[in-house]
């Protein structure tokens, strides 16, 4: 009986496994797809093509296209926020981790994910506001996370209002991500992103920490 029971339960755990192993390669290459081909090509049917899988099994993990978006973001979601961890704990402080992503980021990667998300906007809305704009009080903690442990490493200004702040450099995001002001048919989102860094970060910075930033820039430049 025992060994029936075990059989089943050894059984039952395969299959769990084989189902995780399918959903992480549907994820992986919707991913793909979708970066180096744009919303409209990521289909249902060139996925099951791709990955060699029916799209009955597809839709057994992912009832609609919506909803296998959604996995997918919050998965790159995951995967950067575990980047930006990773970052933070091997800089000597949120400065140096700021400037690793300004000048370490892949400018065609960089591009590409912004381009998928304007097409989600124009074409999975409801996708869109689910990501973008309903995170948007959990961002903006982490936001202010960053501020508060700039101020403990003596970098950013003890003065700093955190409650003001935060919410003013996430609306700066949105209002670049959702190109209101029109400057990304000008410039490249990066170079944008970079400019408004600098200046922003400037204004927050104690004299050590402008100290940290002139050093990080001629670095740069160097």
């Amino acid at each position: 009986m025992f060994f029936q029971f075990f059989v089943v339960s050894l059984h039952r755990e395969n299959e769990k496994t084989m189902s995780n192993d399918v959903k992480q390669r549907i994820l992986s290459e919707s991913m793909q797809l979708m970066l180096n081909h744009g919303i409209k090509v990521m289909t249902m049917d060139e996925l099951a093509k791709r990955i060699g899988v029916s799209k009955r099994t597809i839709y057994e993990h992912f009832e609609d296209k919506d909803t296998l978006l959604i996995a997918i973001l919050n998965h790159h979601k995951k995967q950067t926020e575990q980047q930006s961890k990773t970052n933070l704990k091997n800089s000597p402080t949120v400065i140096h981790a700021v400037f690793h992503v300004l000048t370490n980021v892949e400018s065609s990667l960089f591009s590409k994910v912004i381009s998928r998300y304007d097409e989600i906007k124009r074409y999975h809305p409801t996708v869109y506001s689910k990501i973008i704009c309903d995170n948007e009080n959990q961002e903006i903690k982490k936001t202010k996370y960053l501020f508060e442990l700039g101020i403990k490493q003596g970098v950013f200004r003890k003065d700093l209002n955190v409650e003001i702040i935060a919410p003013l450099l996430r609306s700066f995001f949105l209002q670049l991500w959702n190109n209101e002001n029109g400057l990304r048919e000008q410039f490249p989102f990066e170079k944008i992103f970079e400019t408004y860094m600098q200046i922003f970060i400037r204004g927050c910075c104690t004299e050590k920490g402008l100290e940290v930033v002139e050093g990080l820039t001629q670095k740069g430049k160097g």
